[in-house]
């Protein structure tokens, strides 16, 4: 991986550990990861309300794959002190989605 999109895809990660929200309510996690993208990316973003998917277009008789990330977090608190940790009281990243959906990006950084 080049380190510049380590460093972003890390950056990513930090942010969104910082900002948890539960299922079905990822309002702010779903834009950050959408502007995250279209500001690094070319790849094409589909808004489906409460999700999103970004598509790379291999090419003509080119195999495809899909790829996935949920990007909800879990209603507990923050037990570890972290310089990026939650800032959400009650809500923390604790089930790794954070880290799923910065490593994806970090995938969309790669491909592009």
């Amino acid at each position: 991986m080049k380190v510049q999109n380590y460093e972003l895809a890390k950056k990513l990660s930090h942010e969104l550990h910082q900002h948890p929200e539960l299922s079905n309510e990822e309002v702010w996690t779903k834009q950050y990861l959408m502007e995250f993208l279209k500001a690094n990316t070319n790849l094409e973003l589909v808004d489906k309300r409460n999700w999103f998917y970004a598509i790379y277009r291999a090419g003509v008789n080119k195999p495809n794959i899909a790829f996935r990330a949920d990007f909800d977090a879990l209603l507990m608190d923050e037990v570890i002190d972290l310089p990026w940790g939650s800032k959400i009281p009650g809500t923390a990243h604790k089930c790794g989605h954070d880290g799923h959906s910065a490593t994806l990006a970090g995938l969309a950084l790669e491909i592009d």
